[in-house]
């Protein structure tokens, strides 16, 4: 698969969002436990070669944001218009924040302003935050993994006062310059980093692995769980995952820490956890260490500062740069290109991802931008060539 086409962010979700879209799709067990035939070493080394071959693209970092078409990171056209705002709705866990500071830097690049309204990752919340922000009539409002029948309400009432409402990591469609008029971040890429994760399970197993998969309730992380699960089990049915979904209040903590820990000690034949989120695994590598199960290969997308240093220390095994600062810059996009052509604006995919390791892991401390100049690239599409 060629880096030029790129495609997608992501991200637990309380009991009310699941009633309203995830009816039936809560966690558990996925053919984690159903016996399944021993495959031949002729056709475990089939099935390395072919991930190997998928993963051939994803060895160096890029360099550069991914082509256009897919991605839409064409110049723009016109000038874009000074003086708006966006104002950005986010959860209380750390990735969020991340995305929240991104937006303030990249706004400073075409001379906006931005203000952060922090919610506690429930929906009535979120309605009253969403709320607060409009009374400040700010030009659009963002926000990353509610989907849009979450806050249909608000979004209704953005579209009546002429505000733009951008969606991340959701799998929903604009429908005009108002209202609900861009996502980012969405269904392309979330199936692309399942497939990236299921092939990098296969490449590292050998076509052998039983994956605990650490998840939570959004609709755009079911749809790269489903994307993962199709991709390892239909290149080794003999491969398991077995799911367990989480509370996002509960990232960061001991309660989440012990849930993945109690599933992983159950049964010691799960040697994959896959974590989604960075603020996910928080406390796991420690905690295997302490349990006696160093073994177990931690991984997953969206890395937090945490991820990165387990990277750089040699205690998680890979992660999807599904940065949380490039997700701030893509909502950012998604306005300026709204504000210059009037147009919502479609999730083309082509979302900028990175493959990281131990190897190629970019040294320091904190979170990379990968590339490193990534702001400036996304800053000099917005400038209308002279």
């Amino acid at each position: 698969m060629s880096r030029s086409r790129l495609t997608r962010w992501s991200a637990a979700s309380v009991a009310a969002i699941a009633a309203l879209v995830l009816a039936g799709c809560g966690g558990g067990s996925s053919g984690g436990d159903a016996a399944a035939p021993a495959a031949s070493d002729a056709e475990r080394a089939a099935c390395v070669d072919a991930a190997n071959r998928f993963l051939a693209d994803w060895g160096a970092l890029p360099t550069a944001l991914p082509a256009s078409p897919p991605a839409r990171y064409t110049n723009v056209t016109a000038p874009v218009p000074p003086g708006k705002k966006i104002a950005y709705l986010s959860q209380g866990y750390p990735a969020d924040k991340t995305t929240s500071e991104a937006i303030a830097a990249a706004v400073a690049k075409v001379g906006w302003t931005s203000q952060t309204y922090i919610y506690d990752s429930t929906v009535p919340d979120l309605q009253a935050k969403f709320q607060t922000a409009l009374e400040t009539k700010p030009d659009y409002i963002g926000l990353s993994g509610f989907p849009a029948a979450a806050i249909q309400k608000q979004i209704d009432a953005a579209k009546e006062a002429g505000i733009g409402v951008i969606l991340a990591s959701v799998t929903d469609q604009p429908a005009g310059p108002t209202g609900l008029a861009a996502t980012v971040n969405g269904t392309d890429t979330a199936q692309l980093i399942g497939r990236i994760h299921a092939n990098k399970v296969l490449s590292d197993s050998g076509c052998n692995a039983k994956v605990a998969l650490f998840t939570m309730d959004y609709p755009i992380l079911k749809v790269t769980d489903d994307a993962f699960q199709a991709a390892l089990t239909e290149k080794c049915p003999a491969c398991t995952v077995k799911v367990t979904a989480l509370q996002p209040q509960d990232l960061g903590t001991p309660k989440a820490t012990a849930q993945m820990m109690a599933q992983l000690q159950a049964d010691p034949s799960l040697k994959y956890a896959y974590t989604e989120i960075g603020n996910i695994a928080n406390g796991l590598a420690q905690a295997l260490k302490t349990g006696g199960l160093e073994d177990v290969r931690i991984f997953g997308e969206v890395p937090d500062e945490a991820s990165y240093a387990a990277l750089r220390n040699n205690t998680n095994a890979w992660w999807v740069d599904q940065s949380s600062l490039t997700n701030g810059y893509d909502i950012v996009d998604a306005a300026v290109r709204i504000a210059a052509t009037g147009q919502p604006q479609t999730d083309a995919g082509g979302y900028p991802l990175a493959l990281l390791t131990p190897e190629n892991v970019p040294g320091g401390t904190g979170i990379p931008t990968i590339p490193a100049n990534l702001l400036d690239l996304y800053s000099a599409t917005w400038r209308p060539a002279s």
